[in-house]
């Protein structure tokens, strides 16, 4: 085998896993992209939920006192 025949078999193998890992982090940073895009979207969804869920809350919260202050009320009428 020459010197030549030697260095384009080397040559090829390089380009060959060079191109291996480029292609990887291709694909690698194609995934991370849609996964970030697809965590973004469920963070909102979720603090969309989390927003309506507290606004729920505390309607149920503000009713519940003023049930309380009513029941309170009544109920110190009637010792008088």
């Amino acid at each position: 085998m020459t010197v030549t025949t030697l260095q384009t078999i080397l040559i090829t193998a390089l380009i060959a896993t060079w191109l291996v890992f480029s292609i990887v982090f291709l694909i690698s940073s194609i995934q991370s992209f849609f996964n970030d895009r697809k965590r973004e979207k469920r963070e909102e969804e979720s603090a969309a939920r989390d927003l309506k869920y507290h606004e729920e809350r505390m309607k149920r919260e503000k009713e519940q006192a003023e049930h309380e202050r009513e029941y309170h009320e009544k109920r110190m009428k009637s010792l008088e």
